[in-house]
């Protein structure tokens, strides 16, 4: 990732496990997708790279601490890179909320604090407290209504849209599917697509489908909304990665600055697309799935240009 570091903020040293420069592969058994496979990560997500670029910049600035409010991924990125780095790391999880007692024994064994709330929203509270009264670094969102997590490391995710361009010689896909929960991906991705687009290196940024689990997103963007209200939170969600029920207003932004489009889908047609993928040899995430059912869904709608779809993790 760091070969692109002049289009980073300026940093004395970087925090590197090698991430990035990830594959994109086309798969045999839908011809014209091509997966951008953040699974080759060094903790197996798109993660590592906010997390690279937003411990880099925690350590330059002196910080002691870094926090974030995450169950899945987010967490075990900053717990491995603020290992890396020396830095204490504090992760703000729900009671009864960590993704696996695996996921859990990894935390702790990579040094991670892991402090426990009685809700999903009081983890923000109490990020928020950590960073106002104990000087904690916050790589996560902890504002309400959500805005990105921290803009530093989020910058970071604009390398997939060079990466991308780079691999395919500096063209670029007529579609990309992302899973989307708050979409830091999904703006910094434009982002960097209209970046290099400016510099005249591609000819037009791509239309990006945002697939996300509710439907906050679709309905601002369908009804002309420029902040997303929440939606209605079932008892339970599958697909955790991409499960916050209020879109941002970046989000929001993002699809309508590329001409994009919005799909919501529920756990069982998550879990219908994993298994798919499964039997083609593709093993993903839950909400992984989403981006290959994305591009599913554009071909069976009769687009016939290429379709990039960014699996963002293994577990």
């Amino acid at each position: 990732m760091w070969k692109w570091r002049e289009f980073f903020p300026p940093l004395p040293s970087r925090v590197s496990l090698g991430e990035g420069d990830t594959p994109l592969v086309p798969l045999r058994h839908m011809p014209g997708v091509w997966v951008k496979d953040e699974r080759a990560n060094p903790t197996g997500s798109f993660k590592d790279r906010m997390a690279s670029m937003a411990v880099s910049w925690a350590q330059a600035q002196g910080f002691g601490t870094v926090a974030v409010a995450s169950t899945g991924n987010a967490a075990v990125s900053t717990a491995a890179y603020a290992a890396a780095a020396g830095l204490h790391c504090v992760i703000l999880a729900k009671e009864g909320g960590t993704a696996s007692p695996e996921m859990e024994r990894s935390l702790r064994a990579m040094g991670a604090e892991i402090r426990f709330s009685e809700s999903w929203h009081g983890r923000w509270t109490e990020l928020e407290r950590g960073v106002r009264e104990q000087g904690w670094y916050p790589i996560s969102n902890y504002r309400t209504p959500p805005v990105s997590s921290q803009p530093v490391g989020v910058r970071a995710y604009r390398s997939l849209a060079y990466e991308i361009a780079a691999q395919r010689d500096w063209s670029v896909p007529d579609w990309i599917a992302v899973p989307v929960s708050r979409g830091d991906a999904l703006c910094a991705m434009v982002a960097g697509f209209d970046e290099i687009r400016q510099l005249g290196w591609i000819p037009r940024v791509p239309r990006m489908l945002a697939v996300v689990r509710f439907p906050s997103l679709h309905e601002a963007v369908r009804n002309g909304r420029e902040q997303p209200l929440p939606s209605e939170y079932p008892d339970r969600v599958e697909a955790l990665s991409i499960s916050d029920p209020q879109a941002t207003a970046a989000a929001v932004r993002a699809v309508r600055h590329s001409d994009g489009d919005v799909l919501v889908l529920d756990d069982d047609d998550l879990a219908r697309a994993q298994a798919e993928a499964a039997s083609h040899g593709w093993l993903v995430e839950l909400s992984s799935a989403a981006a290959l059912a994305g591009a599913a869904e554009l071909q069976r709608r009769g687009h016939t240009g290429d379709i990039a779809a960014l699996v963002t993790a293994a577990r």
